[in-house]
């Protein structure tokens, strides 16, 4: 399904996944305001560059999971030892509905990496 907005993604999922997105969405504003959210792949992304493999973060949900999907396969490796809840799939973790532990690890990881990947941009 092709999607326009973030509104109209949130709109398809069923409530856990629209509480994730949604959450997550508000997490990337608040630590990364000036990065502009896309609708890549038919979800959510933000882009750390202009082209797509200058680095990016992005969100799609699934009935019993949501996935943080990250450009960088070197990243998601060495999330695993931090998150042995979740699993981990080509360029994505996949995160359970109520894990929010590793959820807060995942964003501290995150704030790390892609603002990293920013000042490089810069």
């Amino acid at each position: 399904m092709k999607f326009q907005s973030i509104d109209e993604y949130i709109t398809s999922l069923d409530e856990n996944g629209s509480k994730a997105v949604r959450g997550f969405q508000d997490f990337m504003i608040s630590e990364f305001p000036k990065v502009a959210l896309r609708i890549c792949f038919a979800m959510p992304m933000w882009w750390a560059g202009t082209k797509m493999y200058d680095g990016y973060v992005a969100i799609s949900a699934e009935k019993k999971h949501f996935s943080i999907h990250f450009h960088d396969e070197g990243f998601l490796s060495n999330l695993s030892d931090m998150l042995p809840n979740c699993t981990f799939g080509k360029r994505c973790v996949n995160i359970k509905y109520d894990d929010e532990k590793a959820m807060m690890i995942l964003k501290q990881q995150i704030i790390g990496y892609f603002g990293c990947l920013l000042r490089t941009e810069s």
